[in-house]
């Protein structure tokens, strides 16, 4: 039987035994508490009275609420928290099965409450993972190491306060959370992503910090952001020859793949956005313009070297940055139990991957011999890797709450490059489905989640449980697996057709 039949039957068979039956619960009493279930209204909240954004769901707003009325009453405060969590993953679809992740990670909060007006947060990450020692470091090339064995950064660092009543600024490393999308980028462009494993992070937990100046003007519901990020930073990928390369293809064939270059955090690159959000009475719109780099990174032709006595070739390209400009707009509205939500943007010089490298390979081996050159840079436009394109992005999806306990959210997602040539290497339109559904108990101890993400055109699926339980206020632990399916040899997802996992994870926070 079909792998991914027999996933979703006993994803079935475990909610349905989890007693779905039941439909009390909607999302709110009260249709002016909307935007409050959506990453649009935790990003305008966390501005009002400074939550945790990329944290935040809906129960935890109204109980973080009360705190921070309560704490508002005083001058100032000062405190310290954080967790400290121990995860194991293993693989067990190796050829020789063995554990994948064996990571110590540590967080640390200092948050200051300045005055009535004014806040500061400090939040920092580090973690490392003892799997490299345990199979042995010399097995792994420097680049995995240095992506997946350690890591030290400070997400948060930003004050934040209100100069007036209806003007607010926010600077330091923050989070910029605008879009609607549980599962895809659209609007939400201004924090690169972390995505060195596929479909392991949560969105909310995807997201890179990046250091911004943010002024918001508040007048009613309306509210105009604008933004300058400072910090130029690409999305975090997986070092080269890890399980999740993004270019193990390209190596396979030859091509070397050079360091990649983000452009420099100075003001000639600093990155600008805008946005105009309004809340009304069951929802939300907002309407954007970023001029910023793509964190997604495009292959740019640096040298290619043709053996004059072997016919070798020896191609080299290097991951950049294009500068591109997004307009778009995202809205939600809620009716009942029902939350509909959508997003849509253009992608204005976009750099797109060509597929006819091959052909150019042969002219330029050609050129190579009647000329008598047998070595061209990036100078010589002999090789062209990309073309600018503009694209088109759009999603539409529906989440339902009448299940008491139980969300369930579907995301359909679609994209298509605008004045389309036979010769770049993505398909003129493609797009992905997204399910995610969750349930909590036991007085939301016990929390579970079903994540399945499929793309389309036969590019493969990813599934993920997740099991999560409140042993204390304070202890937490979580299981659960991920599996990936592709038998289609050009799919997205076929290189990791084996890097399946069993997790579990201990989370104690102070």
């Amino acid at each position: 039987m079909n792998r991914k039949i027999w996933i979703i039957g006993i994803v079935c068979l475990g909610l349905s035994l989890c007693g779905f039956y039941k439909s009390d619960a909607v999302y709110a009493d009260d249709s002016n508490e909307a935007t409050k279930i959506t990453e649009e209204a935790e990003d305008t909240v966390e501005e009002e009275l400074s939550f945790e954004e990329d944290e935040v769901g809906f129960a935890e707003i109204e109980i973080d609420i009360k705190k921070t009325e309560s704490v508002s009453q005083g001058e100032s405060y000062f405190n310290v928290g954080g967790f400290i969590k121990e995860e194991i993953d293993y693989s067990h679809a190796y050829d020789e099965p063995d554990f994948s992740k064996l990571r110590t990670t540590l967080n640390i909060k200092l948050d200051m409450k300045l005055n009535p007006d004014w806040l500061a947060k400090i939040y920092w990450n580090g973690f490392y993972d003892y799997s490299y020692e345990h199979r042995g470091r010399d097995e792994f090339t420097d680049e995995t190491l240095e992506t997946h064995e350690t890591e030290s950064e400070f997400r948060d660092f930003y004050i934040d306060g209100g100069l007036t009543d209806w003007f607010r600024v926010k600077f330091g490393r923050q989070f910029i959370v605008w879009g609607q999308s549980d599962s895809s980028q659209i609007t939400d462009v201004a924090n690169p992503r972390d995505i060195r494993e596929l479909g392991m992070v949560d969105l909310e937990d995807a997201r890179i910090p990046v250091a911004a100046t943010k002024l918001s003007f508040l007048f009613g519901s309306v509210e105009l952001n604008t933004v300058a990020i400072h910090e130029i930073r690409g999305n975090k990928i997986p070092g080269a020859g890890s399980e999740f390369d993004l270019y193990q293809g390209l190596s396979t064939m030859g091509i070397t793949i050079d360091d990649e270059e983000i452009p420099e955090s100075n003001g000639e690159n600093t990155e600008y956005l805008v946005r105009l959000f309004k809340t009304f009475n069951g929802g939300d719109i907002g309407i954007m313009w970023a001029d910023h780099y793509n964190d997604s990174a495009y292959l740019d032709f640096k040298e290619l070297y043709i053996s004059a006595l072997t016919g070798e070739v020896a191609l080299t390209v290097v991951p950049k940055h294009k500068r591109v400009q997004t307009y778009g707009v995202s809205g939600v509205v809620v009716f009942d139990s029902w939350l509909f939500k959508t997003e849509i943007a253009q992608i204005k010089n976009a750099a797109v991957l060509r597929g006819d490298i091959e052909n150019q390979l042969t002219t330029a081996f050609s050129t190579a011999f009647a000329t008598g050159t047998f070595y061209f840079d990036e100078d010589s436009n002999i090789i062209k890797s990309w073309s600018e394109k503009d694209i088109l992005q759009g999603m539409i999806g529906v989440e339902y709450s009448g299940i008491e306990d139980v969300t369930i959210g579907f995301e359909a997602m679609g994209e298509q490059i605008e004045d389309y040539e036979e010769n770049l290497y993505s398909d003129e339109v493609s797009g992905q489905l997204a399910l995610i559904i969750t349930h909590t108990a036991f007085n939301n101890t016990l929390d579970s989640q079903f994540f399945w993400i499929h793309f389309n055109d036969d590019n493969g699926d990813v599934y993920r449980v997740n099991i999560g339980y409140d042993i204390r206020d304070a202890l937490n632990v979580s299981g659960g697996f991920i599996a990936y399916e592709a038998t289609n040899e050009e799919a997205t997802v076929y290189n990791y057709r084996n890097n399946d996992r069993i997790f579990v994870s201990l989370k104690y926070s102070f």
